[in-house]
């Protein structure tokens, strides 16, 4: 399946000061429509494995960044963890992202 050419900005915000960490993942077009995400963290430590999943659907605005969601995690610096994130925008394939959790201070 090919990505359409919808060329949206895709990053993470934590939010500063929360323990766990409170991250928000969010997009960013250049046109309004649908956007519909699947959401998958899975983080791997001593105590074993943990996964989020999330999935929905938001309206954005264009050039204007959406939250797509909010989830908090706890991530020690002996973790693995990943967060992907797959997008589909107006119907068409938007690619899929992923991050580095951020660790928890």
């Amino acid at each position: 399946m090919m990505a359409a050419d919808v060329n949206l900005q895709v990053w993470l915000e934590t939010v500063p000061n929360t323990h766990p960490s409170v991250i928000i993942p969010y997009v960013q077009g250049p046109k309004s429509g649908t956007v519909q995400y699947q959401l998958n963290t899975i983080k791997q430590g001593h105590g074993g494995i943990s996964r989020i999943s999330q999935s929905g659907d938001a309206q954005m605005h264009a050039n204007q960044p959406t939250a797509l969601s909010r989830f908090s995690i706890s991530v020690g610096k002996e973790d693995q963890c990943r967060i992907e994130l797959i997008l589909v925008a107006n119907g068409d394939p938007a690619g899929t992202y992923r991050f580095d959790c951020p660790y928890s201070q």
